[in-house]
Order: structure tokens, then sequence, then C-alpha cells
């Protein structure tokens, strides 16, 4: 609790502050029984003590009385009033600024509004005996139990209102307010994460195009003499590829409605694509129940599998090889699922698996589900890899038009 200390001296934020303090009510800004807080309230009071303090000594030297009376009667008033007020507060920021545990520094909060209740009654008492002989008058209080019971509510009321037993609501609420806020903050810094993981994850995207389509096309073009069928399909399965991709990369709020089915078709287009160029180098095959391409999925990150598959799995090998891509959900828990892309390439060795384009995946991941989704890589003993990624089984939201 040593941070706490430095942290009672600084302001709280505006959604935290205790009502929407103006000017005039700057000590809420700050935490409740604070020093800070402490010293700007009882500069707020005085100026209301020492106004009808004043007062009370100009209307008690109207009366007749001296000068010095005068003085004496402001100067008790001003005194009595200021403990009344600050009494409570000055003890619970004692007890504040000593470090403890929450639960313990409650308990404390209380104690001293109690004990700064006792003084407020006892600095009246003394102020209402000392006004009483200034004036000249027998300082007389009723002992009766019924008028002593309603005596003591009255002063009770006064001294808790006044006293700083109002304000202990906003302390016992503080913890939490404050909570929410950090809770608050960290969603939107979450959010703030990931657009930029979001944008940075296109601009990846962006950069991978270029190179893929010279590649597509260059080989369409080769194709275009000696087999104007294949460059056709070829052609054909590259128009179907950037139909699918392209408006995805320019949907901005595209993450939220995208579907696994729809993150499929994006696949199935691009290894279309990759057959056109690789030929009997690749196959390829997609088994996914139907009632799991609903599910929510991150746009690009199975294609990302994808395509690391073929760049460090199949092309290294003069024969390629096969690639299936393949969802359940898990036996032992219906509200997950996995989704897993299996090559049957050179496996995993030296630095695959920590490369930029997977590093990107768990970062995605990380930040849209924190602890509640992972990416694995396995080798298999057949040879190749598989990559599994696990998430949560939600329901994709209806994207707006």
């Amino acid at each position: 609790m040593e941070s706490e200390a430095p942290r009672l001296k600084q302001a709280l934020p505006a959604d935290v502050a205790a009502g929407s303090p103006g000017w005039w009510l700057a000590y809420r800004r700050y935490p409740v029984f604070s020093a800070p807080w402490v010293v700007r309230r009882a500069l707020l009071f005085s100026l209301f003590i020492v106004s009808w303090g004043a007062l009370s000594g100009l209307a008690h030297y109207g009366q007749g009385h001296s000068a010095t009376s005068a003085l004496q009667l402001f100067g008790w008033f001003v005194l009595a009033f200021s403990t009344i007020v600050n009494a409570g507060p000055v003890l619970a920021a004692l007890v504040r600024h000593r470090g403890w545990s929450l639960g313990r520094e409650r308990i404390g909060v209380l104690v001293a509004i109690g004990l700064g209740l006792v003084l407020a009654f006892f600095a009246d008492l003394s102020m209402s005996m000392q006004i009483a002989a200034l004036a000249g008058q027998s300082f007389e209080r009723e002992f009766t139990l019924p008028a002593l019971a309603l005596n003591l509510v009255v002063l009770l009321t006064i001294y808790l209102l006044i006293g700083g037993g109002l304000a202990l609501r906003a302390y016992f609420s503080e913890a939490r307010r404050l909570a929410e806020f950090r809770q608050r903050q960290d969603m939107a810094n979450l959010k703030a994460d990931k657009l930029a993981a979001d944008q940075q994850l296109a601009l990846l995207q962006a950069q991978i195009e270029p190179h893929f389509l010279f590649n597509t096309l260059a080989t369409i073009r080769s194709d275009l003499r000696r087999s104007p069928d294949q460059a056709e399909q070829t052609l054909d399965a590259l128009c179907a590829y950037l139909r699918a991709a392209i408006p995805r990369l320019r949907d901005c709020d595209a993450s939220a409605a995208s579907t696994l089915g729809e993150q499929l078709e994006i696949c199935r287009h691009y290894l279309e694509v990759m057959k056109g160029r690789m030929r009997q180098r690749l196959e390829f095959s997609i088994d996914v129940p139907a009632e799991l391409t609903r599910a929510a999925f991150p746009p690009f990150l199975l294609l990302s599998l994808v395509e690391n598959a073929i760049r460090h799995g199949l092309e290294p090998l003069p024969e390629g090889g096969r690639i299936t891509i393949s969802a359940r959900q898990i036996d032992d828990n219906k509200a997950r699922f996995t989704v897993s892309v299996v090559d049957t390439g050179v496996g995993l060795g030296g630095s695959i698996g920590n490369g930029v384009g997977l590093n990107n995946i768990r970062d995605q991941l990380r930040l849209r589900y924190a602890d509640q989704a992972r990416l694995t890589l396995v080798a298999r003993q057949e040879g190749g890899v598989r990559a599994s990624i696990e998430l949560p089984l939600e329901k994709a939201r209806e994207s707006s038009s």
C-alpha cells in the first residue's frame, strides 16, 4: 500500500469524482478524506464560518457590548464551527494516509468520523457556554430524557451533515467507481489496440497482395499460350478470390460480422488460385460442419494459416503436398471450437512457427479474446504441421448495410 499516499494527492478522473463539482466544490475532485480534499473543503467552509462569525460579532457589538467582547464571540464562533466541520474529516484523512488495507481503513474512517462527532458536540457545548457568558446570560440546557434525546438527534444530524458524515457515501463507493472506471479504460485501450492490430493486419495483407497478384498474373500469362483453359480457370479463381477478400479489407467494421463460413470461402478461392499456379503439386480439401460456418471468426487469420502452410510447408517440396482445413466443437466443452489447417509439408524446423504472420495471429487472438483463445502448432508424425486456432463458440453479429 506504499503507493496509496501519492494517489490520494492526485485528482480523480472526471467520471469518478463525486457529482459534477464546479469550481467552488473543487475539493470533490479529489479522493474523499484525502489531504487535498480536506484542505479545499476547509477553505470553502471557512468562507461561510468567518462570514457568519463576523455577522454574529457585529450583531453582538450592535447590542451595546464592547468590541473586545465582539471579537471574543467571533473567535469562539470560528473555533467551534471549524472544529465541528473539520474534526471528523481531518481524523479520517489521517486514517486514509496510513496506507492500511481497505477493510481496516474503512473501519478506521468510521471511528474517525465518530470521534469527530464527539469533538463537535463538546465544541458546540463550549461555544454555547462562552457566547452565553459574553452576552451576560445564563447557559441552561434541559437534560430530561426526551429533551436530551431530541437534542442529540438534532445535533447528530447537523454534525453529520457538515462534519463529514455526508461524505461517507461517496467514500464507500469510491473504490467501486474507480474499479469501474479502470475497467472502462482497459476496455477502451483494448479496443484501441484491437483497431491498431486490425490496421496492421490489413496493411500486412495489402503488402502481401502485390506479390501474390504478380506471381498469379505471371502464371496466367504463361498459360495463355500453352493452356488457355487452365489460364481461364486460374483467372476465374483469382477474380473470385478478389471479390471475396477486397470488400473485407475495405470494411472497417467487418471483423464484427465475420463468420467462419466467409473465411472458408476466401481460403477456398485462394487455394483454387494457388492450385492454378502449383498444378498437381497442390491438393486441398475443406471439412467443416454446416453449423460451425455461422460461428464468429476473425478475418484473415485462417487465410494466414493457409498461406503459411503453402509458403513454409508445401512450396519447399518438389512434389508439393496436401492441405486440409477442418473444424469441430471441442468434445468436453460445446461452448468452444477449433479450426485446423493440416499440411503434408516439410514440418516444423528452425524459425518456423515464430514468423511475423503467426506472431500477428497470436497478437490478434490475445487482443480480441484475452486468454480465451489460442494458436497451437504441432508436428505430425507422418510429416507436415497441424496449425489450430481454438476460440469461444459465438454467433457472428449481423453486419449493418
